[in-house]
């Protein structure tokens, strides 16, 4: 099969969620690697600057893969196996791009004019960013219209190849030509471009057919983009607020660099976490009944404890001898936040999972009305805790953000999804990760190289003793 056939190969959940989750593997892999090598190459103040770069992207790609994608990807996965008709396709990327366009003028502007969003950086890295921003706009709408789609390959495609490039691209701006901020804001552009270029040949063939008769009449993605737009904003806020606000707060960006590489550290489930929410969400979309969709997300939610918790529980216990391994001297402060963070990042992932489950069952206006209050809830807290404490204040906002939405969107599926929350094997997971506990307060009081294999005895340990809880179910086993 040519390389082209390959990106538009459709997989089913189980071969979608190992197509997403090496995707993911690899991406955070290489991200998180790119976060620790700029904290290496670069001083505490320039890596703040960066992070707060890093952060407005990543707030401007969460605005603009928060309507028009994600509408895209419902009709897609709730249409016949062509898919949604290209006019919608291209209506939603016209609506997006006008969105970048809007985002990335209104960011140059300020910056230009003011300096206040990103003190010290000059026009050049201002105006990469902004050029950053209108083709993360066209990338997301494609991504939406192949995941709905289930073609994961080309999903997974896309963020590797985006990842790879900007990781060359920035290593060698920065490290080698020495080229600071600007030279990530280079990275980040060549890396969209990148992933651009890889969308659109994965999903050429819907651009090019003709429209259905009468497809210019239907407005379902348009008016659906509006509140999955104010939902996922919302939710863009929940992970960025907490960064802008140290920044507006006028803390040291030596401060804001050691709690964005708490940040790095922290949130790395999360991005494991979506890619699981991502390859249910067609299926949830298109699940017949009730029952069917609830199966489906329950799927995904059960890695949480079983996976991802593990690990979380490394930073929240013992997070020392990591720090020490991966960061700096000068990040040392980090371990406070990371713990916070973690308890963040928790919510995060499971606010994630139930918000996608609730687009894919047609209620994304329940989401729209709810999000809201859980980023006032964190901006309230920002308020209140940042003067007071710092970067621990402004961790403690992001996870009063996080779970304040994990208690709104749950109530809100228990309501339209009614789960039953049954726990085989419940027993035998609370005595593993108790064990667990033991073992990284051990290695929590050894100096780093013993903790470090402490730690990795207690993974280890873990692994075997809960594979039969991810074996146990023939569905399991078959992905």
């Amino acid at each position: 099969m040519s390389t082209v056939g390959v990106l538009r190969t459709q997989r089913g959940a189980g071969g979608g969620s190992v197509v997403l989750l090496g995707a993911v593997a690899t991406t955070a892999a290489l991200n998180y690697g790119l976060g620790l090598a700029l904290a290496w190459l670069l001083p505490t103040e320039g890596f703040g600057a960066v992070g707060v770069l890093l952060n407005l992207l990543l707030l401007a790609t969460s605005v603009l893969a928060a309507g028009f994608p994600w509408a895209l990807a419902r009709a897609t996965a709730r249409g016949a196996e062509t898919g949604p008709d290209p006019a919608a396709v291209r209506a939603a990327l016209v609506g997006n791009v006008v969105l970048g366009i809007v985002l990335a003028g209104a960011f140059a502007a300020v910056q230009l004019t003011t300096g206040v969003v990103l003190p010290g950086v000059g026009p050049v890295p201002t105006l990469l960013a902004a050029a950053t921003i209108v083709v993360l706009a066209v990338v997301a709408v494609l991504v939406g219209a192949l995941q709905g789609a289930r073609r994961f390959d080309a999903v997974g495609a896309t963020r590797v190849a985006e990842i790879v490039v900007k990781v060359l691209a920035a290593l060698g701006a920065v490290g080698v030509a020495g080229y600071g901020v600007g030279g990530v804001a280079a990275a980040l552009l060549a890396g969209a471009v990148a992933a651009a270029l890889v969308a659109a040949v994965a999903g050429a063939d819907r651009l090019r057919r003709p429209a259905r008769p009468g497809s210019g009449r239907r407005p379902g993605v348009v008016a659906a983009a509006v509140p999955m737009a104010v939902s996922t904003t919302g939710f863009g806020l929940l992970g960025t607020l907490d960064v802008l606000a140290l920044g507006v707060a006028g803390v040291p960006l030596a401060v804001v660099g050691v709690y964005q590489a708490a940040a790095v550290l922290a949130r790395a489930p999360f991005f494991v976490g979506s890619a699981l929410s991502d390859a249910a969400f067609p299926f949830i979309a298109a699940a017949p009944t009730a029952a069917a969709a609830r199966r489906a997300l329950l799927g995904a939610l059960r890695w949480v404890p079983l996976v991802l918790v593990p690990g979380q529980l490394v930073l929240l216990v013992a997070p020392g001898p990591v720090l020490d391994v991966v960061l700096p001297g000068a990040y040392a402060a980090a371990a406070g936040p990371v713990r916070v963070l973690t308890l963040g990042t928790t919510g995060l992932l499971l606010a994630d999972m139930l918000l996608k489950a609730l687009f894919a069952r047609g209620h994304a206006a329940t989401v729209a009305r709810r999000v809201p209050v859980a980023v006032a809830a964190q901006a309230a807290a920002l308020l209140l805790l940042v003067p007071a404490h710092g970067a621990l204040g402004a961790a403690g906002a992001f996870a009063v953000g996080t779970w304040t939405t994990v208690v709104l969107l749950g109530a809100a599926v228990l309501r339209e999804l009614r789960p039953t929350l049954r726990t085989p094997g419940a027993a035998r997971w609370s005595g593993a990760v108790a064990v667990l506990v033991v073992v990284l307060l051990l290695a929590a009081g050894l100096p780093t190289p013993a903790a470090l294999a402490v730690v990795g005895a207690g993974l280890l340990a873990y692994a075997l003793f809960v594979l039969p809880l991810l074996l146990a179910r023939p569905t399991e086993v078959t992905r």
